[in-house]
């Protein structure tokens, strides 16, 4: 038990890590598009990304540790499947970020939400985890 936790430590700081490496390449992005100049358009693809985010966010949910076992094939499978849904979970949250900027501006409430949003996602990553009973 103890190595998959360990496990889940290691991949949800890889993730942390990789969002954070995404997170001035996407800024600049849109910044620098034309999305921002053109508000329409930008309503209309966060629209799209929050289809995205909400497709991730019901596979992190509806999958469970609880009928992996204890093979590390097995583990690096779910741990595989679980840090693809939260990543882009994580990059759907930062291009939301950026596209309600444009739209309205920074709003520090908004900002806070997204944020919660993925603690509750990396929360429910290891209470599913200890459901386990190896």
């Amino acid at each position: 038990m103890r190595r998959i936790v360990r496990e889940n430590l290691l991949k949800n700081a890889l993730l942390l890590a990789l969002l954070a490496a995404s997170w001035s390449p996407i800024g600049d992005y849109l910044a620098h598009s034309r999305l921002a100049s053109d508000l329409p358009t930008a309503g209309d693809v966060l629209v799209a990304v929050s289809l995205v985010a909400v497709i991730a966010c019901f596979g992190n949910f509806a999958f469970t540790y609880e009928k992996v076992d204890s093979s590390r094939t097995h583990r690096l499978m779910v741990h595989l499947l679980s840090g693809i849904l939260m990543y882009v979970i994580g990059l759907s949250l930062i291009f939301t970020h950026f596209l309600l900027a444009i739209l309205m501006g920074p709003f520090f409430v908004v900002d806070l939400a997204l944020a919660l949003l993925y603690v509750a996602s990396v929360l429910y990553d290891f209470w599913d985890l200890y459901r386990l009973r190896w």
